[in-house]
Parts: C-alpha cells; sequence; structure tokens
C-alpha cells in the first residue's frame, strides 16, 4: 500500500484516463459553468450553496450522460449536455423536468 499516491506517476496516468473520459467532462463542465454563472450572477453569496448548486448541477450531468449512453447516441453529447445544464441551472432543470412528467401523465 502506497501511502502517497500523488508521488505515483500510475496513479497520475489513471486520474487522467477517468478525466478523459466524455462522461465526466460533461460534469465537470456542468461544474465550472455554474460556478461561473453563479458567480457572475452574484445572487448568492453564500460558499456553501455556491458549491452545492455546482455540485448538484455536475451530478445531473453525469445522469444526463447515462440517459445519452443508453439512447445510443454520441458520447461527447454529454459535455454539451452538461455545459447547458450548468448554464440553466438546477432550478430551471428541475422545472422543465416537472413539466415533461405533468404532461406524459396527463396523457396517460
Amino acid at each position: 500500500m502506497q501511502l502517497m499516491p500523488d508521488k505515483n506517476p500510475e496513479f497520475w496516468a489513471a486520474v487522467w484516463l477517468a478525466l478523459s473520459n466524455p462522461l465526466w467532462q460533461g460534469a465537470i463542465m456542468a461544474f465550472v459553468i455554474s460556478l461561473l454563472r453563479i458567480i457572475w450572477e452574484a445572487k448568492e453569496t453564500s460558499v456553501r450553496r455556491v458549491l452545492a448548486e455546482a455540485l448538484i448541477c455536475g451530478g445531473l450531468s453525469l445522469s444526463a450522460s447515462t440517459l445519452i449512453d443508453w439512447m445510443g447516441w454520441p458520447a461527447n453529447l454529454s459535455i454539451v449536455a452538461g455545459s447547458a445544464i450548468g448554464f440553466i441551472g438546477v432550478s430551471a432543470v428541475r422545472e422543465l423536468i416537472i413539466r415533461f412528467i405533468s404532461r406524459k401523465v396527463d396523457s396517460l
């Protein structure tokens, strides 16, 4: 067992390989764009809420990436989905999903 994995070049190669997957790139993009959007709008002052919003956007992007994979669409579409999720934010994504589900339930 190695106590300091950051000193092991194989560790960083594994990290780089994992981050080169479009699934994670989409999540990272959602996190970064969400963080920048929140900072730009300057409506939220709590660092905890800013980080929570960015992490939720990253998680939503991971979920969207799984859906993209399931649908058989190109994996690079995950980056676009992550960017869009980060840009519109958690509240807007939540409203869109609720509206979509409501229409589906109403049509049954």
